[in-house]
């Protein structure tokens, strides 16, 4: 192998590069490529070349000159004076390397360096759920979100959590919700020629409420348990307990059950779509009552240590104008019914404190201030209670009854449940449904009214077929 010297090799490359460089200088200085942005230094053991990548090189020796290469459309490099390297898909470490090797072989007394000037650029094709589907150009320093975006970004039913990179055969899962969550690039890789992305349709979702860092709804995805939601919410406040929490579920038929998680529960217990997902509060223990009826607040309520009913009521806010404080009850978590005189716990006294247990249910329920008249009345409706007014009043404020109503055949269903039987001298309560009935002659004549049609038509039938 001819080996020659410095001087002549810098006389070879500079009259071979000279024509190429200059060429190649006019096509770099149309406007193809566009330099991208870049996340931080390329890292030349990682960066792999490919197809249209322009690399700088610089030659150091008696005569020193800095040149541009691109890798061809093949893969190659072509080096004049010394022929074409290999470039597709290795590193720009390993393809330095390669390029000094074959410099050894023919030169001596020269230094080489080789660096990417700038990126090549190529399309990938976006599918699915973004606005404006199909090929983006991107750069090798762009990730999966990046092209997204080209695409005009994601519609209001797209996933951000199963979307799917084909590359040569390998799915490749991309989760933008754990990228921007946790800043884990795995879930956001960069692209390379021929990767396809496909967005689907959104799956399930749960929501976070209570002291998390972030609440709201968020896109789960299937296997992921109560950790993962925690971690999606960005993990506890400081006020908040870490031992348990409060999920939410749908069981079917408008059902929802609540229950308490505990913490050696949470990376087993699997999440289901619709899942609600609070906190207990440190400062105020594990303790929580619920209260339902007629008062200014209701729901749920986390206890202070120590606190009772008085305090409770005041976090409660007023009563209803028509709250029946005379039937107060509370309810135990064992089923115990409780009869409660709340008024004895409006304001502090000196009597003791009623205690309350974690789960206790305080019911203050409404008086019912009118009663309703309906069947067989001429203008069926509600009417203001009066304790002295009969069934027969209230039937003659519906109008009387109708042509086939009866005001002797009453039904009257109370609030409770229970049915009795009445008539118009009865009294109603507050809150009872009156039902008028038909009257039975009505009944009977129109009974016997169709024996006598259906007698016609079987005689009817009879001489037609005879």
């Amino acid at each position: 192998m001819r080996v020659l010297n410095t001087l002549s090799f810098l006389l070879i490359l500079s009259v071979c590069l000279t024509g190429a460089a200059s060429g190649q200088e006019e096509e770099a200085a149309a406007p193809i490529l566009e330099i991208p942005t870049l996340e931080k230094a390329i890292d030349p053991d990682v960066y792999l070349l490919g197809p249209y990548d322009q690399l700088l090189v610089s030659l150091v020796g008696p005569e020193s000159r800095t040149f541009t290469l691109f890798v061809l459309p093949e893969g190659d490099v072509f080096v004049p004076g010394m022929g074409s390297i290999s470039a597709d898909g290795i590193s720009l470490s390993e393809f330095r390397q390669r390029l000094a090797e074959k410099v050894n072989k023919y030169f001596k007394n020269i230094s080489i360096y080789c660096y990417l000037k700038i990126p090549r650029t190529f399309r990938v094709f976006v599918t699915g759920e973004v606005k404006r589907p199909g090929a983006v150009s991107v750069s090798a320093f762009n990730r999966a979100s990046d092209a997204i975006n080209l695409a005009g970004g994601t519609n209001d039913r797209a996933s951000s959590r199963l979307i799917r990179l084909e590359r040569e055969g390998e799915v490749i899962l991309i989760d933008l919700v754990r990228f921007l969550t946790l800043g884990d690039y795995r879930y956001n890789p960069l692209l390379k020629s021929g990767d396809r992305i496909h967005v689907p349709p959104g799956g399930m979702h749960a929501s976070i409420y209570g002291l998390f860092w972030k609440r709201g709804h968020f896109e789960i995805v299937p296997g992921e348990t109560v950790s993962d939601l925690i971690e999606l919410g960005g993990g506890f406040k400081q006020e908040a307990v870490r031992d348990s929490v409060l999920l939410s579920r749908s069981i079917g038929n408008n059902i929802v059950r609540t229950i308490t998680v505990e913490a050696d529960r949470y990376d087993s217990l699997e999440l289901h779509d619709l899942d609600e997902m609070s906190t207990f509060n440190v400062l105020k223990a594990n303790r929580r009552v619920f209260i339902f009826g007629a008062t200014e607040r209701s729901g749920r309520f986390f206890l202070a240590p120590d606190e009772g009913l008085t305090e409770l009521l005041v976090r409660a806010g007023r009563f209803e104008q028509y709250a029946d404080l005379d039937n107060v009850t509370l309810e135990r978590r064992d089923g115990t019914i409780i009869d409660v005189d709340v008024r004895d716990y409006l304001t502090p006294a000196d009597h003791a404190e009623f205690p309350l247990e974690d789960g206790d249910v305080l019911h203050v329920p409404a008086i019912h201030k009118n009663v309703a008249v309906g069947g067989e009345v001429q203008t069926p409706g509600q009417f203001p209670y009066s304790s002295d007014l009969t069934v027969a009043h209230y039937v003659g404020l519906a109008g009387g009854p109708s042509e086939s109503g009866s005001i002797d055949r009453i039904v009257i269903y109370a609030p409770d449940g229970s049915v009795r039987t009445a008539n118009g001298r009865s009294y109603p309560n507050r809150g009872d449904v009156i039902i008028v009935k038909r009257s039975k002659s009505k009944i009977f004549g129109e009974f016997f009214g169709g024996l006598i049609r259906l007698g016609t038509v079987v005689i009817s039938i009879l001489v037609l077929t005879n």
